[in-house]
């Protein structure tokens, strides 16, 4: 369980947030086997946007993860998620499901799929627009070379196709799929 302060961070960010420890979490996690581990959260986060002071939210979250290895190859893990945003006027889902093998340290290949409801999609004026449900898949690949005793450089690439509603066609394109290029340093 922890208090936090729930405001979201201004456009500043050099510098440090502080505020009234107004907003609490809890989460429950569980490892009923070694390849098995099992969470759930929830939060109260008063006020957490500027643009929207009056809204509190209440935040649920729930996920399931497999990992496992794979014989002479490396690990493969799974993770399944729901996550639940509710304000003072609706309630917003998520859904994710996400997958990834580790090929001997060298290789990491993932694929995400994702659905979820949305209402800053739209936004008019700095406060929310309409909810609408759209939703993502993503696969990539990433390779790791050890650059120190406990370091490795990754560099990686993915490509994403977004499933959008015809209203959100127009400002969003037909087809607004997108590719990323990236590095990450990996410290253990």
């Amino acid at each position: 369980a922890s208090r936090f302060h729930g405001r979201e961070p201004d456009e500043n960010r050099y510098d440090v947030e502080t505020g009234a420890l107004d907003s609490t979490a809890a989460r429950l996690s569980w490892n009923p086997a070694a390849a098995w581990s099992l969470q759930a959260s929830w939060a109260h986060v008063l006020s957490p946007e500027a643009l929207e002071p009056a809204d509190n939210q209440i935040r649920w979250s729930l996920s399931v993860i497999y990992t496992r290895p794979v014989a002479d190859i490396g690990s493969w893990s799974t993770t399944a998620a729901w996550g639940r945003r509710t304000s003072d006027h609706e309630s917003l889902d998520a859904y994710i499901l996400e997958t990834a093998i580790n090929l001997q340290g060298v290789w990491t290949v993932f694929a995400r799929a994702e659905h979820h409801e949305n209402n800053e999609l739209l936004s008019m004026n700095g406060h929310h627009g309409l909810t609408y449900t759209v939703s993502k898949a993503s696969a990539g690949a990433i390779h790791d070379w050890p650059i120190a005793r406990r370091a490795n450089l990754g560099l990686g690439a993915l490509y994403s196709f977004n499933f959008l509603p015809a209203a959100l066609q127009g400002p969003y394109g037909e087809r607004p799929n997108g590719a990323m290029i990236f590095a990450r340093l990996k410290i253990y």
